[in-house]
């Protein structure tokens, strides 16, 4: 495994605690039924997904076969920074990340998490 995914396998085990301790509010959030689903990260140098199941376990693979409900591109740099460190509002974020959603129940759930990731 490269940077990148040793970055999303710390902030893996950050989001999963969240899941876990948030298990009921997922349930009036819908985000119970949006689950699972995957969120592929892709930089210039490597790429990773994070796996979200719905019993709230969140794994790091090196693809899935499922299309990505989610899609993050962003340079290495910053986006290991960014899943490390967490960011900064006084930090530049020049470029910003590009990110898509392939569903609307990838939206709602990177609505609810993305801020885990610190994206």
């Amino acid at each position: 495994m490269g940077q990148l995914s040793d970055a999303l396998g710390v902030a893996a085990r950050q989001l999963e605690a969240r899941l876990r301790a948030h298990r009921d509010g997922m349930t009036q959030d819908g985000l119970e039924r949006a689950l699972p689903q995957s969120w592929r990260f892709e930089t210039e140098a490597e790429s990773a997904v994070l796996r979200l199941a719905s019993d709230g376990r969140v794994t790091v693979t090196a693809d899935v076969i499922e299309p990505p409900a989610v899609i993050v591109q962003w340079t290495q740099r910053s986006l290991v920074e960014a899943l490390l460190s967490g960011r900064s509002n006084e930090r530049l974020r020049d470029p910003p990340p590009v990110i898509r959603f392939t569903s609307d129940a990838g939206r709602k759930a990177f609505s609810l998490l993305g801020t885990s990731l610190n994206l």
